[in-house]
């Protein structure tokens, strides 16, 4: 056991601990976070593992897991804390957050084993379980980001055919835009006062004009979906993106070290003319949002507050059921929009260094899974064999 602070029997202060105990971690792991953190996060490992053996499985039932399973998971959720700490962040606790990034950088198969190898699909689920079994220990909603199958295939998440993500885009424009309100009887008025209420979060009798023609002419998700169509940014640069990154006048985003997603370089990406113009129209209307008067990040949700994974992945799922995408039982994150950008700037280019340097990638090999042919390429090959009759 660590010693405590305290007197002997003589009144003379025992020394200070210089160590912590914590069950199947040993001391050197923790030695990136200073003493008193250490303490404090014994106290957390204690709770997180009497919450595993006693109702981790299943918390209303009070069922726990077996000891053969508890070093496993608690040594995998620690690797989460391990990774953090590396990287200069000394938290004690993991938000969904951290997880969302731990897990996309996992799939990026920008983190890796000790000796240097991607992560096999199967231990990569084993992650993501042991995470959830974290949240359900802090009462916390957690869906993560990217699933796994032990298929050794990489990414599971589903991509967008390319018209798919012409079809998103005009949802995206579209999106919770009203009609005119002149043009609209009083019962059609009222169905829309009771849906935009909903959206904006206020009561339907709170509804005014303003807040139509607002909806109206919104560029916000417009501009969001068009960049994220350019450049397929994880949820943690639409999250960090900063209005003083985007030069409009040459049509380029420059992401910084400190932003780049675990990346210690800074990146240029180019945007469409098309997203300079929804940016531009973007830009203009925001300076005009109190929301972004203390912000300058470029988009906040509608509580003025920065995206994170699960609102990206809700917004994505209402553009899917406005748009012409028939899933047809493919299973789509926000991920899946990096997933096409990465596949068909590889089916445009053949050229693995163009899809990393569009991606962000530091090394080929984490570009070299979206070298898979498009479903367009393999019609095209199927009707050139069949002699397109």
């Amino acid at each position: 056991m660590p010693e405590r602070l305290g007197s002997n029997d003589s009144g003379t202060p025992t020394s200070t601990p210089t160590e912590v105990d914590l069950e199947f971690i040993s001391n050197s792991k923790i030695s990136a976070i200073k003493l008193k953190k250490r303490i404090l996060f014994q106290k957390h490992w204690e709770e997180l593992l009497h919450f595993i053996r006693t109702k981790g499985k299943n918390p209303n039932k009070g069922i726990g897991y077996a000891d053969s399973n508890i070093r496993p998971i608690s040594r995998r959720i620690f690797q989460v804390f391990e990774y953090e700490w590396r990287n200069g962040h000394e938290i004690l606790e993991l938000t969904p957050t951290v997880a969302d990034e731990f897990i996309e950088n996992l799939n990026e198969d920008t983190i890796q084993t000790r000796g240097g190898e991607p992560y096999k699909e199967i231990t990569k689920r084993h992650f993501n379980d042991a995470l959830r079994i974290y949240f359900r220990f802090q009462n916390r909603n957690w869906s993560p980001p990217v699933e796994f199958e032990d298929t050794g295939s990489g990414f599971v998440a589903d991509y967008f055919r390319s018209a798919e993500l012409d079809s998103l885009l005009d949802a995206a424009l579209d999106y919770k835009t009203p009609p005119s309100y002149s043009n609209l009887s009083p019962e059609e008025r009222d169905r829309w006062k009771t849906h935009l209420a909903q959206y904006l979060g206020k009561p339907k009798n709170e509804i005014t004009v303003a807040d139509w023609e607002q909806l109206q002419r919104s560029w916000k998700i417009p501009s969001l979906i068009g960049v994220a169509t350019d450049i397929g940014p994880r949820c943690q640069l639409i999250r960090d993106l900063r209005s003083d990154f985007i030069d409009l006048e040459n049509g380029v985003i420059v992401i910084p070290p400190e932003v780049a997603v675990k990346n210690d370089e800074q990146w240029e990406n180019e945007i469409s003319s098309q997203s300079v113009e929804m940016l531009k129209r973007w830009f203009e209307q925001r300076s005009n949002n109190q929301n972004y008067d203390k912000s300058n990040r470029v988009w906040l949700n509608r509580k003025g507050n920065p995206y994170q994974s699960k609102s990206l992945n809700r917004l994505l799922s209402n553009l899917i059921d406005e748009s012409d995408v028939a899933p047809g039982g493919r299973s789509f994150t926000w991920h899946s929009i990096r997933h096409s950008v990465g596949t068909y700037v590889y089916a445009r280019t053949q050229d693995l260094g163009f899809v990393a340097e569009i991606l962000r990638h530091k090394t080929l090999e984490a570009a070299r899974k979206y070298a898979h042919p498009t479903p367009e390429a393999k019609r095209e090959v199927i009707e050139d064999i069949s002699g397109g009759v």
